[in-house]
């Protein structure tokens, strides 16, 4: 291959980097510790360029757990919000959903852990809105059964002990 053929492909590279990163709508967010959880959720209103949209919120947890999301729309098709890692820039929850209710997020030790790409097809004048929080479940108590389960085990032990001294 010569060279003038190389310089075109990067030329038409960045070109279509370009036209990508120029149709693409971004916001960047980031949870603050006490600032996004359940009773004061961070709230995003968007109001994307009409046809299709791509935008990016970065987001961490922080102390959180669980992350929660809820959208509405207003004149926009296909809304979804898929969550990717900013380690590899993977997908992580793979449905396009409008809404997340508690799903565990591991900490990735990262600034920015997280981000949403919220998309879509805006219909003419859409805009989207979006309610994030972030929570950690309460502990779950351990069962009265357990304890129950646990003394009369010891009781086995003990009997199956005194047997065998009785036996001796």
């Amino acid at each position: 291959m010569n060279t003038s053929m190389k310089f075109k492909r990067v030329i038409a590279g960045l070109a279509c980097v370009g036209a990508l990163a120029l149709s693409a709508n971004a916001q960047a967010l980031t949870f603050v510790p006490g600032a996004g959880d359940v009773a004061n959720p961070v709230v995003i209103n968007a109001n994307p360029a009409d046809g299709l949209f791509l935008d990016t919120i970065n987001f961490d947890l922080g102390a959180f757990t669980h992350f929660s999301m809820t959208s509405t729309v207003s004149n926009i098709s296909f809304f979804g919000a898929p969550i990717f890692e900013n380690v590899g820039d993977t997908q992580f929850i793979f449905p396009t959903s409008s809404t997340y209710l508690n799903v565990p997020l591991p900490d990735l030790g990262l600034p920015d852990d997280y981000h949403l790409h919220p998309q879509g097809l805006n219909l003419g004048g859409g805009s989207y809105q979006i309610t994030m929080w972030g929570s950690t479940p309460a502990a779950v108590p351990i069962p009265a059964a357990v304890y129950l389960f646990g003394s009369g085990l010891i009781g086995l032990v003990g009997l199956a002990r005194r047997k065998m001294r009785a036996a001796a």
